[in-house]
């Protein structure tokens, strides 16, 4: 499997998703800063105070990290599976050597992976840039300890796996579509939707982990409908 993984990287120009992400996570960064100190705009209004503290700082900014990286995520999933197998790419596809549903996972690898190495790496690298900043800037009206970094990594973690989540149910629609916009609007209702329930529940993170789970868990069915999508195949 690694092999077919090698080649889907060399396939692919990934260095254009690489600049992608980079520019996501200087933006993302700016962001931050922007929800940190939203709160000392209005200090009066109650409904600043949903940024207040990092307790609701980290999910919210995960949140919204994630909605960027999902639609990364659809776009790249997109490439390599909704338009890989529609029309005479399909022919050219399917008369590799090579096992349908071994081509397919590495397609799913390639992406998966690439979304969470990805996003993981920008959300410790804007994280540590942020606690650095904090030192002097004090946006937040705490300090920025080693527990709020765990509390970063583990949120960062879930919220990777389910921007990669929600890409592969964008996919499995836009699939059965055979539509690239499909995919890409898909994953940005999803991750819409996901933005308002952690907005709505900072106070129970419990409930953002389960409903992370089901997300994940959809996510994998969705893997499995388009295993058996393509098996079954037939080229036209």
């Amino acid at each position: 499997m690694l092999k077919y993984i090698q080649l889907e990287l060399r396939r692919n120009n990934i260095r254009t998703y690489i600049i992608a992400s980079m520019i996501i996570a200087i933006v993302m960064l700016g962001f931050l800063y922007l929800l940190a100190y939203a709160p000392k705009l209005e200090p009066s209004d109650k409904d600043l105070e949903i940024f207040l503290g990092y307790h609701n700082l980290i999910p919210l900014f995960g949140v919204l990290n994630m909605a960027a990286f999902c639609v990364l995520s659809a776009v790249m999933y997109s490439k390599l599976i909704v338009e890989e197998y529609s029309g005479k790419r399909t022919i050219l596809l399917f008369s590799y050597p090579v096992s349908r549903i071994k081509i397919l996972f590495s397609k799913l690898s390639v992406v998966g992976i690439f979304t969470i190495l990805s996003m993981s790496s920008s959300n410790l690298m804007i994280y540590l840039i942020f606690g650095i900043t904090e030192n002097f800037l004090h946006l937040v009206n705490e300090a920025f300890t080693a527990v709020n970094m765990l509390h970063a990594i583990k949120t960062t973690l879930v919220m990777a796996i389910v921007a990669a989540s929600i890409g592969i149910i964008a996919t499995g629609i836009g699939f059965m579509k055979k539509s690239i916009p499909t995919t890409i609007i898909t994953a940005v209702l999803l991750a819409s939707l996901m933005c308002n329930i952690v907005a709505n529940t900072t106070s129970s993170m419990m409930f953002m982990y389960l409903f992370s789970l089901v997300i994940i868990f959809i996510g994998m069915l969705f893997a499995l409908g388009l295993v058996h999508k393509v098996s079954q195949m037939e080229v036209e």
